[in-house]
């Protein structure tokens, strides 16, 4: 039952931070929960995002929330990108969690951290439709523990 309801507060929480988190320059975000007991290592997430300008650059931003079961300083994250012609890439990101001393990064609330990790950085995007991303842990673990959610941003660059 305990674990029912910090599943529920910490849905609440997310769903109050997306509502009030990334001011005007988020263009499209979403973010999964996890399953409490783990992510296993085949399960991917998926994320779908509507793009229509290619002439603005974005940041996208990959949003790593974990707590203290986390067993390690970084996590490695394999990301698959479907664009709208077809044309698919494969990425592998190193999110770095914590420091040298093992203080965890990012913002935090109670036992729970949040950190945005950079995927790309003043991009464009080449086609109008839909950008179709998956996401599967890269850890050597068949089940890593304490990654409670990831989600994904795309914000328009400050640069322009």
């Amino acid at each position: 039952m305990n674990s029912r309801l910090f599943a529920w507060i910490l849905g609440l929480s997310s769903l109050l931070l997306i509502c009030s988190g990334c001011g005007e320059k988020a263009v499209c975000q979403d973010s999964k929960m996890l399953p409490v007991e783990g992510w296993r290592k085949n399960d991917l997430v998926a994320f779908d995002f509507d793009l229509t300008d290619t002439t603005g650059a974005y940041n996208v931003l990959v949003d790593i929330r974990n707590n203290n079961d986390y067993p390690f300083q970084n996590f490695w994250l394999f990301i698959h990108s479907v664009l709208p012609d077809s044309t698919e890439f494969s990425d592998t990101l190193n999110c770095v969690l914590a420091d040298n001393y093992g203080r965890w990064l990012g913002k935090s609330s109670g036992s729970m951290y949040h950190v945005p990790v950079a995927f790309r950085i003043s991009t464009k995007f080449p086609q109008t439709g839909k950008y179709h991303f998956d996401l599967v842990q890269g850890m050597r673990m068949d089940t890593l523990p304490g990654i409670s959610e990831i989600g994904m941003r795309i914000l328009k660059d400050g640069k322009e």
